[in-house]
């Protein structure tokens, strides 16, 4: 099979690092680079301590955060507040490229810890006026992220400040934010199922919890998400993987079993299928 999604995965501040920073001030953790030729990416997954500013810089997909599912092109903008599940969906047979930088210690006014926006607010920003600057400012910050050398990272820090006020300037210019998502029977079995995906839970443990019947709770799932409720588990265990790869050294085996796999070998088969990559090739060719 024929390797098509190149990935960068830069990271800059992290551990001892952040303490050479004054103290309060938010800091840039990581910027990531996307190429999606054949569909793959990155799966559901969420960061509690970061926020992350992606740019779609070409093509189509679906992007959901915190079960919101929105349309996204090159020239949007989507903001994730530090804790938001989100999933992503590239529209297979075209391209589909990224930019993302990961920003940890945020705290802006008027706002929870490690928000970019209000929880309620709507994540997406449509071709914002923003968008060509924020895009100049990532591409300096991919590459010198990529080179490395004496100072890059203070240089990538003062550039990712700039990038954070052009996203305040963003918010403050949207109007029509979306109203909180209602708590569904669907919205109630999701949060659960993000909370206990690496346990076993049967079908009919959620069928007594939330007092539904097996086809409502399949036909729900399939209606909101398309995918089974096993599928959906399955997204989230994998995609918790993904991200533990590339942020910790932890071994394939012990990133396994806290997923929810008993079986390595069925993990990493499980894995291959899900993202075109074994687990340690995710590894290897997702951090540079």
């Amino acid at each position: 099979m024929v390797r098509q999604e190149i990935k960068r995965h830069h990271r800059i501040f992290g551990g001892e690092d952040v303490s050479a920073l004054p103290e309060g001030q938010p800091y840039i953790a990581y910027i990531s680079y996307s190429d999606w030729m054949d569909g793959h990416s990155t799966l559901m997954h969420r960061h509690e301590d970061l926020a992350e500013i992606l740019l779609i810089l070409r093509g189509h997909g679906r992007y959901t955060v915190d079960l919101r599912c929105q349309e996204v092109s090159a020239g949007d903008v989507i903001l994730c507040n530090g804790g938001a599940l989100h999933d992503e969906f590239p529209q297979t047979n075209e391209p589909y490229q990224t930019l993302c930088v990961g920003i940890g210690n945020l705290s802006l006014p008027g706002l929870p810890a490690c928000c970019l926006l209000e929880p309620t607010a709507d994540p997406l920003f449509h071709k914002p006026e923003q968008y060509e600057d924020l895009k100049q400012l990532f591409c300096q910050i991919d590459r010198y992220a990529a080179e490395r050398e004496t100072g890059y990272q203070a240089l990538c820090q003062y550039l990712m400040l700039a990038a954070l006020e052009l996203v305040k300037r963003m918010v403050q210019g949207r109007r029509g934010d979306l109203q909180p998502v209602e708590p569904s029977v669907f919205a109630q079995v999701a949060r659960y199922l993000d909370q206990h995906y690496a346990e076993d839970i049967p079908i009919e443990q959620l069928v007594r919890r939330f007092y539904i019947s097996p086809y409502h709770l399949s036909h729900m799932f399939k209606q909101k998400t398309g995918y089974s409720v096993k599928q959906y588990v399955l997204r989230r265990r994998i995609g918790e993987a993904q991200i533990r790869l590339i942020n910790t050294k932890d071994t394939v085996q012990t990133i396994s079993e806290a997923v929810g796999f008993e079986d390595t070998s069925y993990f990493s088969r499980i894995f291959s299928k899900y993202t075109g990559f074994t687990p340690t090739e995710h590894r290897k060719y997702h951090i540079q």
